[in-house]
């Protein structure tokens, strides 16, 4: 989650009750260790396709901050987003998980050692699980959340033994991209930190280091950052301190023309897909719905801060919310109010329509299944029962761009 210039470190300090924060002192060798799926310069060669999770926000509640940036929270979700990922790998229908941020609330021994306890039956680590079954490797994003209190990442450092590019002096980044051929493709993966005002001059280093990124052979670029280009999430926003969109700018500079695919975020608290620059553009995904603080997400919007003028949820996507936000409001009378928001009618003197957190949480993940030169990606929908349901699909056909609505 983005934090806002009023919140400061004492309201951040009173909201988690700890006054001693900034002393706080991370040990890296007191933190369960978890197992990376890749990490720098991998180059790794599936058999048949491969389908992954992402996800992001699965961090415990922080009530004050939470409630200042008006986020509503929902009981149960994230053991329901447990199981559900823990049924699917036991399927072996998941390949790994990535993680888009924000799965602590700060960065300290213990919230690293809570996140091992409520994980360690879906994440490979060295924690023993609690029931037989397969668990998952990861791909880790830094969010904001895993800065608090530890700039140097050594939590993460701890969590995550190895990842990132070595930067030499026993330092921490929080950047690196691994190949994978599938088919005759090779689809290479790149991870990215925005948070430029805690990256401090290590920012540069990854801006140095991204032309790096771009070399060699590959079909097709996904990319993952924490903090969106373009979002429709009126409490998270975008383009925080213009960091996204500088990193894109600068990958898209050296890449080979049109490669770029996908770009996952998860700083907003809901899940979402645009294509702010048609089907043949990169589609921008929000999975920050998983389990956090659920927010607000606007239909449509002004795009222009960003360089793309008016911008507005894929329609597909949005027709599969209005059907499941239809079915809902029936289901459980939803007041007049909240369904007038949501249709920009009657009511509701706003502009734009938007779906309330309270009564239409988006929460779930993103399956992702590349199958050689093609990909589709799916979102996994929460339901207010505690099930799941694939609600809507987006593919990637290469030649013809980002074609929605597809069946499997």
């Amino acid at each position: 989650m983005t934090l806002r210039p009023l919140l400061t470190l004492r309201l951040i300090l009173s909201a988690i009750g700890l006054t001693a924060f900034a002393a706080c002192a991370v040990s890296q060798e007191k933190i369960p260790d978890h197992r990376l799926f890749a990490d720098e310069d991998d180059a790794l060669t599936a058999q048949g396709q491969v389908t992954f999770a992402v996800v992001g926000n699965l961090r415990a509640p922080l009530p004050l901050l939470d409630k200042g940036e008006g986020l509503v929270w929902h009981e149960g979700v994230t053991e329901a987003i447990q199981a559900e990922l823990q049924r699917r790998a036991d399927a072996k229908s998941l390949k790994f998980v990535v993680l888009t941020g924000d799965e602590v609330r700060y960065s300290a021994d213990k919230e690293w050692k809570a996140w091992d306890t409520e994980w360690r039956d879906v994440f490979d680590g060295e924690t023993l699980p609690t029931r037989e079954g397969y668990r998952l490797p990861v791909i880790p994003v830094v969010g904001d959340h895993e800065y608090l209190g530890d700039r140097k990442l050594k939590g993460v450092e701890g969590a995550f033994p190895g990842v990132g590019v070595d930067i030499g002096f026993n330092r921490v980044a929080s950047w690196y991209h691994f190949d994978m051929r599938v088919g005759d493709s090779i689809w290479r993966f790149v991870i990215l930190d925005s948070n430029k005002q805690k990256l401090g001059s290590r920012w540069n280093e990854q801006l140095y280091w991204i032309p790096r990124a771009a070399e060699g052979r590959y079909d097709h670029v996904v990319t993952f950052m924490h903090h969106p280009v373009v979002s429709l999430a009126p409490t998270a926003g975008r383009n925080e301190d213009g960091a996204p969109l500088e990193l894109i700018e600068a990958l898209e500079e050296n890449l080979k023309l049109l490669r770029l695919r996908a770009v996952f975020s998860g700083d907003a608290h809901t899940s979402e897909v645009l294509l702010p620059d048609g089907r043949l553009g990169s589609a921008h995904i929000s999975a920050g719905g998983g389990g956090g603080g659920a927010e607000a997400l606007e239909r449509w919007g002004n795009g222009r801060d960003v360089n793309m003028g008016d911008i507005q949820l894929e329609p597909i996507f949005d027709v599969k919310l209005q059907m499941a936000f239809d079915a809902q409001a029936q289901a459980k009378a939803f007041p007049e109010a909240v369904v007038d928001k949501a249709k920009a009618r009657g009511s509701w003197e706003g502009f734009t329509a938007t779906y309330d957190p309270t009564y239409f949480p988006l929460y779930g993940f993103w399956t992702v299944t590349i199958t050689g030169a093609d990909l589709y990606a799916e979102f996994v929908a929460w339901q207010p029962d505690g099930s799941f349901e694939e609600i809507y699909r987006i593919d990637y056909v290469d030649g013809d761009g980002w074609i929605a609505g597809k069946s499997g």
